[in-house]
């Protein structure tokens, strides 16, 4: 169903939109997302990109390019070649993992980084680094190999290998905790750092991490480098590309500006109902009615008789007497049960009792035996806390009475 704005409302929407929209799109189309990712890409020319690395490899004479295809692309030749997938995004299929076992068991060699590569590569044994230091730290070779041969480097490791055994090879470690390790696998080679801090572009400029890509590849003498991007996001569609982008925060954006708008527009236009007044069983003006015709007939007497009544209903429940008891013997139970302090209340029963039906008594007398009898009541909690309340004010007001039926 249309909503039928008002001139206000749609001129209300106009000038958001013309405010909001502008400012949205600005900001989308024109923030720097390379400047801020930390995607080791070889398209990426941020601090935490590796398009420096990538470059530096075709200089130095190797056959580098990149790798958007599926694993099961991979060569068949594979002794010649070297997969790097440098802190892979994306998570594997089980297709996928099976092509790359294949491939490093035909003698393909797998440089990866990061703390998801178990689900990339055979034998891997991998625990998380739940807050990663910032801040890159030195390690000194373990041992002398091919890879330690630049000597210390610089990483801020973002997992740790867990259980090193003879068919693993730990390189660097922190404390007893490996960093980069390698072991074979078939015919093959795979080669795992904890962090991509040494191919970064911010990286690869400390000492040794330079050395330490170019040992853990090899020499560039018939080598083929395929610097994997299918798993950093080729694969996605075009939606899922411009999600990674500040698009989402403008989504986000619209959405609450609609659902503000939509709260508005129902409070302002939604269906109208009365509010819910409190039940009046004894309105003022009957009581006022009421009062009226005791006063013209002159029987105030007559006007003890319901408290009265309600008063000895009240008590002999809660006793179990008979409703006929006398008011002598019913002061005398409520002293006793109650353990009540007040003797007050025998001869105001009394008094009471000798009122009734009398046509000549005051009313400013009955007013006071009445209230003096709800005080009673309140004072022997015969009556709920809302009437407690009601009795209270009445007793307050001179020439009032209570509503306590």
């Amino acid at each position: 169903m249309p909503l039928n704005l008002a001139k206000s409302d749609r001129r209300l929407l106009l000038w958001a939109a013309l405010v909001i929209l502008p400012i949205i799109v600005a900001l989308a189309f024109l923030t720097k997302n390379d400047a801020e990712s930390s995607i080791p890409s070889s398209y990426s020319a941020s601090p935490g990109g590796a398009k420096g690395a990538f470059l530096l490899l075709q200089e130095l004479g190797y056959r580098a390019e990149r790798w958007r295809e599926p694993p099961a692309g991979l060569p068949s030749d594979a002794g010649s070649t070297v997969l790097v997938m440098a802190q892979p995004t994306a998570v594997p299929e089980s297709e996928d993992r099976k092509a790359l076992e294949s491939y490093v068991a035909r003698g393909g060699k797998v440089l990866i980084t990061g703390p998801i590569a178990e689900l990339f590569i055979p034998q891997a044994d991998i625990e998380i680094e739940i807050l990663p230091d910032p801040v890159g730290r030195k390690y000194e070779p373990r041992l002398l190999t091919s890879i330690t041969r630049g000597g210390a480097i610089e990483m801020s490791p973002l997992a740790y290998w867990k259980k090193p055994s003879t068919q693993i090879l730990s390189h660097y470690e922190d404390g007893e905790r490996p960093v980069v390790v390698s072991y074979r696998f078939g015919k093959g080679e795979v080669i795992w750092w904890a962090g991509s801090g040494p191919l970064s572009n911010a990286g690869i400029v400390r000492p040794g991490n330079l050395v330490l890509l170019l040992n853990s590849i090899g020499a560039p003498a018939g080598m083929r480098v395929l610097w994997d991007e299918y798993f950093h996001g080729s694969r996605q569609s075009l939606g899922n590309y411009v999600w990674q982008t500040p698009l989402k925060y403008a989504t986000y954006q619209c959405l609450a500006i609609f659902l503000a708008v939509l709260v508005t527009y129902s409070r302002r236009h939604g269906p109208i109902h009365p509010a819910h007044g409190a039940s009046r069983l004894s309105p003022l003006e009957f009581v006022q009615t009421l009062g009226n015709l005791y006063r013209r007939a002159k029987a105030a007497g007559e006007g003890l008789a319901v408290p009265y009544a309600r008063f000895r209903g009240l008590v002999t429940r809660r006793l179990g007497l008979p409703g006929d008891v006398p008011a002598p013997a019913l002061a005398q139970a409520i002293l006793d049960h109650f353990h009540y302090k007040d003797k007050s209340l025998g001869p105001l029963l009394a008094r009471i009792e000798a009122g009734l039906g009398r046509s000549d008594l005051e009313e400013n007398q009955a007013l006071a035996m009445v209230q003096q009898l709800n005080i009673h009541m309140r004072n022997l909690k015969l009556v709920s806390q809302d009437q407690q309340e009601n009795i209270s004010h009445a007793d307050r007001l001179p020439g009032a009475s209570a509503r306590t039926n």
